[in-house]
């Protein structure tokens, strides 16, 4: 089925659509929310389907068209939605035989099994990046991540005052959920363009990314700017810590795979303060969604495992693989 936007969201029952919505057009951020999202569009086919007595196959169908659509735009970018879509869904061709309401429950059920596994997961992670902030008072953070800003909530309101560090990323616009979430729990907040950072990271005491995707030679991909944060951690020698569920995982490079970059252009975002519209003709607006932070730059990684050096990371990652079966 030709993955066009258009006709991807037509396959999706109205009360989903807005969801669909959020991701393509970035209103909401973060790969775990996406995950969580697409599972709920799962379910909602699923029913859909149950109610409208669908044959097996054209749910089946709907739900890998729509998935499909994630793994080839979403996915490309970030490895953690591929993996998790993988695994929400491993079983459906074994249900065409299944009768209508027993194959709806097994493709829920699928979907539920991931998000508890994962949900489990992220709160170990949390637990661990808890222990590495404790004695910190300020913490830099970029760019939002769904888990850095649990890790957020979570130590807010304590007698301890945080002051977190925000540059606002043009790229996404990632620093503004944070924000929200750093008021709510009573931080200090020092917000400011993401062009600062070298000046306002001396001032850290350390600083966390969520990672989209990592290799197991302990690269984590980030959005643009990412880079940039490694290597003037490193240069202050400020520890700087991805948190990430072991979902994210790309096993694909230790078989010779090269990541592509994801492209956005961003010419609607850069020029919409331009009064003067014709200045963008013949200008390319192209840049890179997400960037590789070198190992070498990255003091560990807060798994649900435990926080595991950046060189430690290849045989952590070959034993998660294979405590997935090769699912992934």
């Amino acid at each position: 089925m030709k993955l066009d936007v258009r006709s991807v969201r037509m396959l999706l029952p109205e009360n989903v659509q807005p969801l669909f919505d959020d991701i393509v057009e970035q209103r909401v951020l973060g790969a775990s929310n996406h995950i969580s999202m697409i599972g709920d569009m799962i379910e909602s086919i699923a029913l859909d389907g149950k109610k409208n007595n669908s044959e097996i196959k054209e749910i089946v169908d709907r739900i890998q068209a729509v998935t499909n659509y994630f793994i080839k735009t979403r996915g490309e970018a970030s490895q953690a939605i591929s993996n998790a879509i993988l695994l929400m869904t491993q079983n459906l061709e074994g249900l065409l035989d299944y009768n209508l309401d027993d194959a709806v429950d097994e493709m829920i059920n699928s979907k539920n099994n991931y998000l508890d596994y994962n949900s489990i997961a992220t709160e170990k992670v949390i637990e661990y990046a808890s222990c590495v902030v404790e004695n910190m008072r300020n913490i830099f953070v970029y760019d939002y991540s769904s888990t850095v800003d649990k890790l957020l909530k979570k130590i807010g309101g304590n007698e301890q005052k945080y002051t977190i560090y925000i540059p606002e990323s043009r790229i996404i616009d990632g620093g503004l959920p944070y924000v929200k979430s750093c008021k709510g729990a009573q931080h200090n907040i020092k917000f400011f363009p993401d062009a600062a950072l070298m000046y306002y990271l001396k001032e850290c005491d350390v600083a966390l990314m969520g990672a989209e995707t990592y290799f197991p030679d302990g690269t984590g991909f980030n959005t643009t700017g990412s880079d940039l944060v490694g290597l003037v951690c490193d240069y202050y020698k400020i520890p700087l810590y991805f948190l990430t569920p072991l979902i994210k995982l790309d096993i694909r490079p230790i078989y010779g795979y090269k990541k592509e970059l994801v492209i956005n252009d961003l010419e609607t975002k850069l020029t919409k303060e331009w009064q003067d519209k014709s200045l963008a003709e013949n200008i390319n607006f192209k840049a890179p969604e997400l960037l590789g932070v070198e190992p070498k730059h990255i003091k560990g990684f807060v798994t649900e495992k435990g926080i595991i050096p950046a060189e430690q990371m290849f045989n952590v990652s070959l034993d998660y693989y294979k405590e997935l079966g090769g699912a992934i």
